[in-house]
């Protein structure tokens, strides 16, 4: 059995991380150039080499980040790991939850990074800089791994530490990370909806119109308002009118979505056939022909077809726009 993300959760998921993470990174790179200021402006050899030290510590700190932002961004959405081992760490479950794919912490500047390990981390640093102080003297240090104590302070974090525990420091001295049994997370996570179960399908032979990211987020809003059924490879199947489809249609093209698509295919009148690709209707009529019945016999579900918009607006393209509607 393969799993995937569920999608309308998933991709604003993954985008706000994205977003906080490098809010985040900046305060990080705010510090580190005050650190090289006071270096610059210090006098005394002994605080100058104290100030360049925590700069150096920083800077690599921050182009650590820089780098794990841009993993982050660029990854797919792959679930395989569940099928490839039978424990997985608390890091791996973590990512899904924030909707990246755990494949992310293989790539550079993911490797060896350990959420379950900052406690330890911070006691060892403390010591070390407590031994630096002369004795009756006070020192302040100053805050360190402080994306990752966020990431620790998150409701998901939160969540997966109180359904099945960390890591003791025992087991990662003795480099067991893998903690978390993965058919019980599975089976956790199937519960609370992060993910889904899916057999696999044959994608459409024809190179799709819209970006897959966009294409999932909708398929996966459709199906959660029972407008579609089917599998998001294969062709899906419309279940409300035919003329509520058409109304889908007319409401993606006044709000330009997918932005991306309309920025590429710049065109002031409707295009009817881009959602054929992805949806099997029932009547023959066109699209076109079924608009027409909109305005005299009225829209089914008209309202879910709406919010379904409005999701896309507010969490795919994250614009702060109101809906627009016909007519307007």
């Amino acid at each position: 059995m393969r799993y995937y993300f569920q999608h309308y959760k998933a991709i604003p998921k993954r985008r706000d991380t994205v977003d906080e993470l490098a809010s985040l990174l900046e305060i990080e790179k705010a510090t580190r150039d005050v650190f090289d200021k006071n270096a610059e402006e210090e006098s005394d050899n002994n605080t100058k080499a104290m100030w360049l030290g925590y700069w150096k510590q920083w800077q690599s700190y921050c182009s650590a980040w820089t780098t794990r932002i841009e993993s982050i961004s660029q990854s797919d959405y792959s679930l395989d790991l569940l099928d490839a081992h039978e424990k997985i760490t608390i890091e791996e479950a973590f990512c899904i939850l924030k909707g990246i794919t755990p494949d992310a912490l293989d790539e550079v500047g993911f490797l060896n990074w350990r959420l379950s390990e900052v406690p330890r981390l911070l006691r060892i640093l403390r010591e070390k800089f407590d031994e630096q102080i002369p004795v009756g003297e006070l020192g302040i240090m100053p805050t360190f791994l402080n994306i990752e104590q966020h990431l620790r302070g998150s409701k998901e974090y939160k969540k997966l530490v109180r359904e099945f525990g960390e890591p003791t420091d025992e087991q990662l001295l003795s480099g067991v990370f893998e903690t978390i049994d993965t058919q019980e997370f599975i089976e956790w996570a199937l519960k609370m909806r992060w993910i889904v179960p899916k057999e696999p399908h044959l994608l459409a032979s024809r190179k799709a119109p819209w970006d897959v990211d966009f294409a999932q987020m909708l398929h996966s809003l459709l199906t959660k308002h029972k407008l579609i059924d089917g599998e998001f490879e294969s062709k899906w199947i419309w279940l409300s009118s035919d003329n509520s489809l058409a109304y889908l249609v007319e409401m993606l093209h006044i709000n330009s979505l997918p932005y991306k698509w309309h920025s590429d295919h710049p065109r002031t009148t409707i295009n009817w056939k881009t959602i054929l690709h992805y949806v099997d209707k029932q009547s023959k009529s066109p699209l076109r022909n079924l608009a027409r019945s909109i305005g005299k016999s009225g829209v089914d579900n008209q309202n879910l077809i709406n919010q379904v918009v409005q999701s896309l607006l507010r969490d795919f393209e994250k614009s702060p726009s109101l809906l627009k509607e016909l007519g307007e």
